[in-house]
């Protein structure tokens, strides 16, 4: 995957996490959704590459983790309705940013080699 085909992609993640962040209780499953969808471009790069990259190992254990994780706390605060939850959400929203940089990272080093 280039730098081009990744930004745009991650252009439509970045937008998606924007527009539901202005809403008064943006969704657990948009934050569901975009972790899929990098999972997904992880997993793709991975394939690409017949040999074990750490990097994509790490991105890809996280992104697992990450998804596990939304179900717990997070999703019972959005079926009760706590105040607490856009607080909790938009601590995860920036967790999904993090991923972002960090494969953006991986495809620019990938680039210079």
């Amino acid at each position: 995957m280039t730098l081009k085909e990744f930004e745009e992609k991650s252009k439509i993640i970045r937008k998606e996490i924007f527009d539901e962040s202005l809403l008064k209780q943006p969704s657990i499953y948009s934050l569901k959704r975009v972790g899929n969808q990098l999972l997904d471009i992880v997993k793709t790069m991975k394939s690409e590459n017949s040999e074990m990259i750490p990097t994509l190992q790490s991105l890809k254990m996280d992104l697992d983790i990450y998804l596990a994780d939304l179900g717990g706390e997070l999703q019972h605060d959005y079926d009760k309705n706590n105040k607490r939850y856009k607080g909790k959400w938009s601590n995860e929203s920036r967790k999904i940013s993090r991923f972002i940089s960090r494969l953006k990272t991986y495809i620019l080093e990938k680039e210079i080699e």
